[in-house]
């Protein structure tokens, strides 16, 4: 049997920006005119299907409990990015780059890709403030160490989770939290925010940890085989395949981005927040 989960989860090396754009004459206004996110394989929806890669996922048992089915959504349901959509009140996921044509465009965009890295000239260059996006959230890196793709790989040497990995990352957010604030120092028509949402104690207790919910072989070995068959309690799973988590943990996720009032989670605001300032 699976150990109970110990508060280890995992984020989205990634940042979102709610920006400044056209309205698209919808109805019901979501929260914010438009929505563009960028990202990896966490926050992927169907950008890889085409590309020459390993890193794609556009095949059962992915999208098991996708009304779409295998989209190339890197999880047997939604992403974490899928409910933050939701909760900014749009009728639509936003969608992938490869997809993106007509006025869609003007209610945002996915360019997340899986296995993307991060380019230093987008940094160095604040291409997106140029082009008018003025609202940021950028993600912290999670505890990577604690992934079943980790652990398999590197072992643990007794502690629970792979510590070189988890220490790497905790480097990255310290140093990702003080570039958050001198950009909002900087940029005083912009908002920026950090976020590293977590869980809380309570929801974790019925999760399980360690444990794929999918047969793992796929890709390079840390992604599902192709037509396995998955786990039938997916709700109880953080992980879907050995890096991905399950559509039920996106959820968790996304929701304490939206809503966290946890200065470690969020800071200086929440998605929530973010979405109504001027």
């Amino acid at each position: 049997m699976a150990s109970k989960l110990k508060l280890f989860w995992m984020l989205p090396v990634s940042f979102l920006l709610l920006s400044n754009c056209l309205h698209n004459g919808a109805n019901a206004a979501p929260q914010v005119p438009c929505y563009f996110i960028f990202g990896d394989s966490l926050s992927d929806n169907g950008n890889n299907n085409n590309l020459k890669t390993l890193a794609k996922v556009n095949y059962l048992p992915y999208g098991i409990d996708f009304p779409e089915g295998p989209t190339g959504r890197f999880s047997n349901d939604r992403n974490m990015q899928d409910v933050i959509v939701e909760y900014l009140g749009f009728q639509n996921y936003m969608p992938p780059f490869a997809r993106a044509q007509g006025r869609s465009i003007l209610k945002g965009v996915n360019y997340a890709s899986g296995s993307a890295g991060i380019r230093d000239e987008s940094g160095k260059q604040l291409v997106l403030y140029g082009h008018g996006a003025r609202k940021f959230a950028l993600y912290g890196i999670g505890l990577i160490g604690c992934t079943p793709y980790a652990i398999s790989v590197y072992g643990t040497n007794g502690s629970p989770c792979v510590d070189k990995l988890n220490t790497n990352a905790t480097l990255f957010n310290e140093r990702l939290m003080p570039l958050v604030k001198e950009l909002n120092t900087n940029l005083t028509d912009a908002k920026f925010t950090y976020l590293n949402p977590s869980p809380s104690p309570q929801d974790v207790l019925s999760f399980v940890t360690n444990s794929t919910c999918c047969e793992v072989g796929g890709g390079g070995g840390e992604l599902c085989v192709r037509n396995s068959k998955p786990c039938s309690d997916r709700s109880r799973f953080v992980f879907w395949d050995a890096v991905h988590p399950t559509d039920a943990w996106n959820e968790l996720l996304a929701e304490s981005a939206y809503r966290t009032n946890s200065t470690s989670e969020a800071h200086p605001f929440n998605i929530q927040t973010l979405a109504k300032l001027k």
